[in-house]
């Protein structure tokens, strides 16, 4: 009984009813704070973690696992890196793109954008058809020189889906021919058929008109020679690997980047926010922890008698400390886990029935996205618990220096 004794009186100290008085009021208002803080800290998390996967997702729709291009210029002959990709087993499917600036124009309008040629399957790499809101894919339409474009282009182009006679003319600068007298014949020209619209996101869906890939090599003279060669993995988890092993293979004269690689400036202004915030919550949260400062330094003065009589019948000065902290460490411990319960339960309720709406104009999501990692979770109760904990330790040894 002696051995657990601390526990004991602190365990009494923590759960008294019997005196309603401004000690026991400011340690119940000091472990609301700690569970408001952990709550906090959970539901911002998990709505920096909807968004960051909101993004990501849609970035990812259009960027590959692993993407080669060239690092001396904007295009190299295809046949050298595909011969390569081909015996390696840990691709699924890999797809030859190429991408050029143009000047369309659609009955009267004009706009420059950037069509995209793609081999048969880039469809399988990308799961396109996902991404069609109007019409059908250019490879499923029976006639050919067809295209899909982005939403964007369709709106500032006021494009007629599916109408073979109003096609898009496609105009690109012909380096081999400079003719200032006859400024047309500087310009190789050809015509689509637009037959679909697809929409990922709206920088993509700006620019964006999707081609053959023979089409476009014809059109800007470049036979076998592509912008990027694009691999998706049997299994995500190798990318940085078998990156790296391409990357070792094929040398300095291409550039081999990751999906993350692709979208590194995003990557790092979204975990940049997300530190300052976190931090931010964290400060806020030792602020929160005074409460319970004090509420433990009121505890203290309130129970010197109750000291003394224990010192008097031999209770060590260690297990005198033991109890305070023990005290404090129950009010940091219920109330992190208070809060991580309400952080958890409000993320849900948000997941399932969005609570909290976007707002009007939001075309993407009508109401804010979470999602929970048990990860987040895990370091979130870390974080209260050892804030609060190591305050309760400094306090403790500070009052009872003497004890």
């Amino acid at each position: 009984m002696k051995k657990n004794l601390s526990f004991f009186i602190a365990k009494r100290y923590f759960f008294s009813k019997n005196e309603a008085n401004s000690v026991n009021l400011v340690s119940r208002i000091s472990q609301f704070a700690i569970a408001i803080g952990a709550a906090a800290l959970i539901i911002v998390l998990s709505v920096f973690n909807g968004f960051e996967a909101l993004v990501l997702d849609m970035y990812n729709v259009m960027d590959p696992h692993i993407k080669i291009s060239s690092n001396t210029g904007k295009t190299f002959d295809e046949k050298v890196v595909s011969d390569f990709l081909v015996s390696n087993e840990n691709i699924e499917v890999f797809s030859k793109t190429l991408e050029e600036k143009v000047l369309l124009k659609y009955n009267s309008k004009e706009f420059i954008g950037i069509i995209k040629g793609v081999d048969s399957s880039y469809k399988i790499l990308t799961n396109f058809d996902s991404l069609m809101i109007e019409g059908v894919y250019f490879e499923d339409y029976p006639q050919k020189n067809t295209t899909v474009v982005g939403r964007g282009v369709a709106y500032f182009l006021s494009i007629n889906i599916g109408s073979l006679f109003d096609q898009i003319n496609i105009f690109i600068p012909n380096r081999e021919k400079n003719n200032l007298l006859n400024p047309e014949s500087s310009f190789s020209q050809s015509n689509l058929a637009p037959v679909g619209v697809f929409g990922v996101q709206q920088e993509i869906d700006n620019q964006y008109l999707i081609a053959d890939l023979s089409f476009v090599q014809d059109l800007i003279n470049k036979e076998s020679q592509v912008s990027s060669i694009d691999l998706k993995l049997h299994n995500s988890n190798m990318i940085d690997k078998v990156a790296d092993e391409i990357q070792n293979k094929l040398g300095a004269k291409y550039l081999v980047q990751t999906r993350f690689q692709q979208q590194a400036f995003l990557y790092k202004i979204m975990n940049t926010e997300k530190l300052a915030v976190l931090l931010i919550l964290i400060f806020i949260l030792i602020i929160s922890t005074f409460n319970m400062i004090g509420s433990l330094t009121m505890l203290i003065t309130q129970k010197t008698n109750d000291l003394r009589h224990l010192q008097s019948i031999g209770l060590e000065n260690k297990k005198i400390r033991n109890i305070f902290y023990y005290k404090g460490s129950f009010t940091i411990i219920s109330g992190a886990f208070f809060g991580l319960f309400i952080g958890v339960l409000f993320a849900f309720l948000q997941y399932e029935f969005g609570l909290i709406s976007m707002g009007e104009g939001s075309f993407v999501i009508n109401s804010y996205p979470v999602l929970i990692k048990p990860l987040d979770v895990f370091l979130v109760f870390l974080t209260v618990t050892f804030i609060g904990i190591l305050s309760t330790f400094f306090t403790v040894r500070t009052l009872l220096r003497k004890v």
